[in-house]
């Protein structure tokens, strides 16, 4: 046997040995170990902990009744308080952190350096984990010795730690994806406050109503553990990927320079996820003989193509050399490749393409769920509602953002292509606004829900809420033919830069090299380096 030749436990531990460790990670790390912000806020943590759990003893001796538990008082106290130390300072401090690093003042050498994308944001996202178990190390001993005081379970404290954490960490990757957002300081931190905000209190409540409610603990005793508790967690384990996945494509694509094609990922991914949403849903719909399982659907999907046409309007259209040179020769996956390449109308193509599969999907569905289920699949009024009314939405979007790219291209061609965006978003609200306003002015009333106004997408909720099944299915036909109406107009004002950006769509060819002709030689000289007698012929 040759000496090169090692044994399996000598290779793993030249490779544990060779084990590169993230440097954005250990820079982090390092960081908030120096912070005092951090030691500041664990320290209180526990000061607080240490006060609630004393004083509920001390109360419940004062009581002097054993019938009343102090196990679940003690746990909601302390969760309730370690939630939202946790989701609030830890998503603050790595946003801030990370935004802080994108300035060019400020800016990191991280930036600067050969490390790719990809390992800049996973480095973001250990260190942000890291952070998250370190604040929960600090809260679960107290939470464990609230089971010590009975009147809770391990199982229930242990799921509800697992689902605090998980929405922990999708609030810090979000607070990432927002402080790398090409956008404005003032709009980050707008976007912080609203979205955000929303997001942080939301997760509260969810984890306030699945621990206070006994939601984990009925489901953990129910009779159909493994019918239904189990494949929710399994659902749910599996979103948190998916979307927590969605979260970091977004972070590098963000980070990413613009001369790569940085939406192949990103689309590629997005489509990965809206096809597994749609599995999931459509099979819990299946199984338990619900359609209404189809609504986060309609609705998750809707969201990705109406909001992603208000950011994929706003990005460059040329294509770089380094681009050009990884577009397929074939004709077909030349096709394919055109949806998922740079460029703002592969990108509109690719959402409405997206939603257009979805709805497919859903019919298909629908006639199925009709063979073979005893229920209808939704009431014969509510199908214009579920199909018509959640596509107009994005036909609408569709239409606005070729307008918008059309009056940026025309009138402003030299501006950013943000203010595509810009348009976008007045159009909507701009129109049915001014209408409000002298409607309101000339009757001295407000627009009535009966109302049909075409080209005008705010309406489209209004005529969903109306009662009359016959007048708002007219109304919502009228509001499709209005929204295909403006797609064609869009598509014949925006037909010179459409035929420009299928064109450019091909593989680079280097141009050949023109040959210029060389000069004439000088005259030849003589022996003693001088030059022939000009002959005068004249």
């Amino acid at each position: 046997m040759s000496e090169s030749t090692s044994s399996p436990s000598s290779a793993l531990l030249t490779r544990l040995l060779q084990f590169d460790v993230n440097p954005v990670w250990v820079k982090d790390l390092r960081q908030a170990s120096r912070s005092w912000v951090v030691t500041g806020t664990l320290l209180l943590m526990l000061l607080v902990f240490y006060l609630i759990s004393l004083g509920a003893v001390i109360f419940g001796e004062a009581q002097n009744n054993a019938a009343n538990y102090l196990g679940p008082t003690i746990f909601g106290t302390i969760g309730f308080t370690s939630l939202v130390a946790a989701y609030i300072f830890i998503p603050i401090y790595i946003g801030v952190r990370t935004m802080m690093e994108r300035i060019s003042i400020n800016a990191d050498l991280q930036y600067i350096s050969i490390m790719s994308p990809q390992k800049i944001i996973w480095g973001k996202v250990l260190s942000s984990v890291y952070l998250i178990v370190l604040f929960y190390s600090a809260a679960v001993p107290f939470m464990v010795f609230s089971y010590l005081l009975r009147g809770i379970d391990l199982p229930t404290i242990l799921l509800a730690v697992a689902l605090t954490f998980t929405l922990n960490v999708l609030l810090t990757m979000g607070a990432i994806v927002i402080a790398l957002a090409p956008l404005h300081t003032v709009m980050k931190i707008l976007a912080a406050l609203f979205v955000g905000g929303n997001a942080i209190f939301t997760s509260i409540w969810i984890v306030g109503a699945a621990v206070a409610g006994s939601v984990i603990t009925r489901g953990l005793s129910s009779a159909n553990l493994w019918q239904e508790f189990i494949p929710f967690v399994a659902t749910y384990l599996v979103d948190f990927l998916i979307l927590a996945g969605l979260l970091y494509q977004v972070a590098v694509a963000f980070i990413t320079p613009s001369s790569a094609n940085r939406s192949l990922p990103l689309r590629r991914y997005v489509t990965f996820m809206s096809a597994a949403m749609i599995i999931q849903f459509l099979l819990w719909s299946w199984f338990e003989q619900e359609e209404e399982f189809v609504i986060p659907i309609i609705l998750g999907i809707g969201a990705i193509s109406v909001l992603g046409m208000f950011f994929c309007i706003g990005g460059r259209d040329d294509l770089s050399i380094r681009v050009k040179r990884t577009i397929p020769t074939s004709p077909f996956r030349r096709f394919i490749a055109f949806f998922f390449y740079n460029g703002t109308l592969s990108c509109l193509l690719w959402l409405l393409t997206l939603w257009l599969a979805t709805m497919t999907c859903l019919s298909g569905f629908k006639v199925l769920w009709d063979n073979h289920q005893t229920r209808p699949f939704f009431a014969e009024s509510e199908i214009l509602n579920i199909y018509v009314g959640s596509s107009l939405y994005v036909l609408y979007a569709f239409a606005y953002a070729l307008i918008g790219v059309w009056l940026h291209r025309t009138f402003f061609p030299k501006r950013t292509p943000k203010l595509a965006t810009l348009f976008l978003v007045l159009l909507i609200i701009l129109p049915f606004l001014f209408l409000m306003i002298f409607y309101f002015i000339f009757t001295q009333k407000m627009i009535a829900e009966d109302w049909v106004l075409p080209g005008m997408v705010i309406n489209v909720g209004m005529v969903m809420a109306n009662y009359n099944d016959d007048e708002r299915n007219l109304h919502l036909m009228v509001h499709l033919g209005s929204a295909l109406f403006m797609i064609l107009v869009a598509l014949a004002l925006n037909f010179k830069w459409l035929k420009t950006q299928i064109i450019q769509f091909r593989p680079y060819e280097r141009k050949p090299e023109t040959t210029t002709p060389l000069p004439p030689p000088p005259p030849s000289t003589g022996p003693n380096n001088e030059l022939p007698p000009v002959l005068d012929r004249g």
